[in-house]
């Protein structure tokens, strides 16, 4: 024969603290955690669970849908200290520079750029 449970009075919502949810969500996602297990034990689905799960995980940074572009050098005449004449519009062959930006992006440019213009670039890229 079936169980029945008879319910009297009021239907109730449950409600859970933050730190059991907290708690219940370390039990589900630890090392050896099963989130079936841990929803039978504690009598809440496991729909439950993941939706505690992404309630309390921290938000991702989405990526810009349309792409933008930034200028990552500057290429222009240059005067060489050591004979005092103007170049050409090529530069030097210097080694370049990468940088990784905090954003994750990577701003590869000439060893020799000013630091004015390079501060300007570095806070364009990083506001993109």
């Amino acid at each position: 024969m079936a169980k029945v449970e008879i319910l009297t009075g009021a239907e109730r919502q449950r409600r859970w603290s933050t730190e059991l949810k907290l708690s219940i969500l370390q039990e589900a996602f630890g090392a050896d955690g099963s989130v079936s297990d841990v929803a039978r034990r504690h009598d809440v689905l496991p729909q439950q669970i993941y939706a505690w799960r992404k309630k309390f995980s921290p938000p991702k940074l989405e990526s810009p849908e349309t792409a933008s572009f930034v200028p990552d050098s500057l290429i222009g005449p240059s005067e060489n200290p050591s004979d005092g004449s103007k170049r050409s519009g090529v530069r030097s062959r210097c080694k370049d520079v990468e940088i990784v930006l905090r954003n994750g992006r990577l701003l590869r440019i000439a060893a020799d750029m000013d630091l004015e213009v390079l501060s300007s670039l570095v806070a364009c890229v990083e506001a993109a």
